[in-house]
């Protein structure tokens, strides 16, 4: 008999968790990097540093040290130097360091951050993205150093755009995104390109004469922020800032192909669709501009990565990528409950994936040389790993095991995938997830999990939370909504127009009719429904509809949405959002109304918990406020937990110990009302 293991997953056991991201390939194919995060548990921060793992297999290396922030590694052109981003000085910066070993040094010193970056061709120079501190911010950080921290605060915030807060970086600086060049060998830095708006996401082209990068640079950048250009400039900085023409619809992401005549992008044609409401697709379009065309027409689904968990939270999983002849791009697309690598073929177009395994593709790189593949790649079992395997397929092979120290003393939860059909409605896709010493005899509470967004998706990946709970013996059920992504256009979009709380409510009580039904070991009478953010709001919307469920946690919640739209930092968006850009809340009054659980919380019986953070910019404290104030005058059992100085990405990205409080507060109320 199998030795058992010690103990399921336990909320402390987030000091244990490592989560790497990013795939990068040396020049010669044999070293892959990728940067792993960890907490130091003694100040209770998170650091980020990078490893080196040798293909062919081995164990992995740590490459840089020190409680820092060393993130994207790039490659040189000639494999020698590994450059990457790091806060080490405070702010973000870049740095260099030999990939033969020795000390990392910072290649530039530049007043402001750098945020992104991309080898020339030949390695002499690099283009960065950079964004200049403010004169401002500059003198109260001296005031500070100076130990006058009351001095340090701004006199007054003096407020001119519509867009000047942002969830997760705080009140916006004056300056923009600008273009810089950076020799390789003296950190020497040359402005490129600077104007009012921001600038993104540089490539040089394969002759390194020139820079493709992307901007929006509309004069209504801020009521249509996702309407993004492609832009060419000389690397030389002579001659002017010219447009590719592409199409009305916003351009991300361009890639020049070997050749240099052709660009790679994502997008979509239509400018006045929303991003739920059409699938993000993959384009070609000559370099200097001209009618673009789909590759991913028939597919679908959105070519990029639209899944979520709670250790690597929403990951960008890189650029599309030429094969060196230019006949094929790959790029990851969210679908059925995974993110997959896919290949896409120029000529005549269509893609089909090469690596479909059930979790998510957090990052990728191809040796087309060799004809390998390899990704970083995260499944039920693991928050991410590094694999290998044939380009044409074959047998995966897995390169590391970042987190199983710890993770192989662990009894995870059981999961079972379910896929309800319907005849007049669409599929639903979900999960039941059991104790790790389930009985089939024994009845159990259960707990009825929704996801944020709404416009993303559950995935086949592994989930923290979810193991915790299973492991104070909760049967968790979580599913896919319409409204998510990765099922179609069509199912994505169902909740604009006709509103949240329409459709998305209707799939998830059928999906728990369905578990119910199914699963005779949930105990009907002790039910709990929770989740964050449009999970919140589902969680509002559900308690001021039905009684079926014996206690709730809202969790960064929306709840109001006449005085969302003007505090939250995204909120003035909404009439977008929901399928009319030119109609606020207050301009479709009977609509907004009934869209907003504060309407219907009146009818809440409910014993609830909120759960909110005081620099929540997405979904502001007054969200939470308001239903914690209107369950208490209503006499419902109600308690509020406030998280200070945390902001919307508390449950994933926020203070170790305020994470860990977080979850014990959320089981300890189940515990209350669900096993009594």
């Amino acid at each position: 008999m199998a030795k058992k293991k010690a103990h399921p997953i336990a909320a402390e056991d987030l000091y244990l968790l490592k989560q790497p991201m990013f795939c990068r390939l040396s020049p010669d194919g044999k070293t892959l990097a990728m940067a792993i995060s960890s907490i130091d548990k003694a100040e209770n921060k998170k650091r980020m540093n990078l490893f080196l793992q040798p293909v062919r297999g081995g164990e992995l290396r740590q490459f840089t040290q020190g409680k820092n922030g060393d993130a994207n590694p790039q490659f040189s052109p000639d494999g020698k130097l590994l450059a990457y981003t790091s806060s080490r000085n405070g702010k973000s910066q870049l740095y260099l360091i030999r990939t033969d070993g020795g000390e990392s040094w910072p290649l530039t010193a530049m007043e402001g951050s750098v945020a992104d970056f991309t080898w020339a061709p030949d390695g002499k120079s690099l283009c960065v993205v950079f964004r200049p501190q403010d004169e401002e911010a500059k003198k109260r950080e001296q005031l500070a150093k100076q130990g006058k921290p009351e001095l340090a605060e701004p006199m007054v915030r003096h407020i001119t755009r519509l867009h000047y807060r942002l969830e997760g970086a705080g009140y916006l600086p004056d300056s923009r995104f600008e273009l810089h060049i950076v020799n390789a060998k003296t950190g020497k830095a040359r402005l490129l390109f600077r104007d009012e708006y921001d600038n993104f996401t540089p490539q040089f082209t394969p002759d390194g004469k020139g820079i493709i990068f992307a901007s929006n640079k509309n004069p209504d950048y801020e009521l249509e922020p996702m309407l993004y250009d492609l832009y060419k400039i000389r690397a030389d900085g002579k001659g002017k800032v010219r447009k590719i023409e592409t199409f009305a619809g916003p351009s991300f992401a361009p890639v020049v192909s070997p050749d240099g005549k052709w660009l790679a992008f994502t997008g979509w044609e239509d400018p006045k669709k929303f991003w739920p409401e059409i699938n993000i697709q993959l384009f070609v379009v000559p370099i200097d501009g001209g009618k673009p065309r789909c590759l991913s027409t028939d597919l679908d689904r959105p070519v990029t990565n639209l899944s979520l968990n709670d250790t690597w939270g929403m990951a960008w999983s890189g650029y599309p990528r030429w094969s060196p002849d230019g006949r094929e791009i790959y790029t990851v697309v969210t679908t059925d409950g995974n993110t997959e690598l896919y290949r896409f073929d120029v000529e005549p177009g269509g893609g089909a994936p090469v690596f479909a395994e059930p979790g998510v593709v957090l990052g990728y790189d191809i040796d087309f040389e060799r004809r390998k593949l390899y990704a970083l790649f995260s499944d039920q079992q693991t928050p991410g790993d590094l694999y290998s395997r044939e380009l044409d397929g074959g047998q995966l092979k897995r390169l590391t095991r970042v987190n199983g120290a710890w993770l192989n003393r662990r009894d995870l939860g059981h999961i079972e995938e379910v896929w309800i059909n319907s005849r007049n409605k669409p599929q639903l896709q979900g999960w039941v997830m059991t104790p790790p010493d389930f009985n089939p005899r024994k009845k159990y509470p259960g707990i009825l999990y929704i996801h944020g967004g709404p416009h993303v998706a559950y995935a086949r990946a592994i989930f923290h939370e979810f193991n915790y709970l299973a492991g104070l013996d909760y049967v968790v059920f979580f599913c896919n909504p319409r409204g998510s992504h990765g099922y179609g256009a069509a199912f994505t979009s169902a909740i604009m127009k006709q509103g949240w709380g329409t459709v998305d409510y209707e799939d998830v009580m059928r999906f728990t009719d369905h578990v119910l039904k199914a699963h005779k070991f949930i105990d009907p009478q002790r039910l709990g429904v929770t989740g964050g953010s449009y999970g919140g709001y589902m969680t509002n919307w559900i308690i001021g509809h039905t009684q079926r469920f014996k206690a709730a946690v809202t969790q960064r919640s929306v709840s109001n949405f006449f005085s969302f739209m003007g505090t939250s930092d995204g909120g003035y968006m909404f009439g977008q959002v929901f399928g009319d850009r030119d109609k606020t809340p207050w301009q479709d009054r009977e609509r907004f109304l009934e869209m907003s659980p504060m309407t219907h919380l009146p009818n809440a019986k409910t014993p609830t918990l909120v759960i909110h953070s005081e620099g929540d910019l997405r979904a502001p404290i007054e969200q939470g406020e308001q239903v914690y104030v209107q369950l208490k005058l209503q006499g419902v059992e109600t308690e509020m937990v406030r998280f200070p100085q945390e902001t919307h990405e508390l449950s994933r990205g926020g203070r170790m110990d305020r994470r860990i409080e977080r979850l014990k507060r959320i089981s300890g109320w189940f515990d209350k009302y669900l096993k009594k």
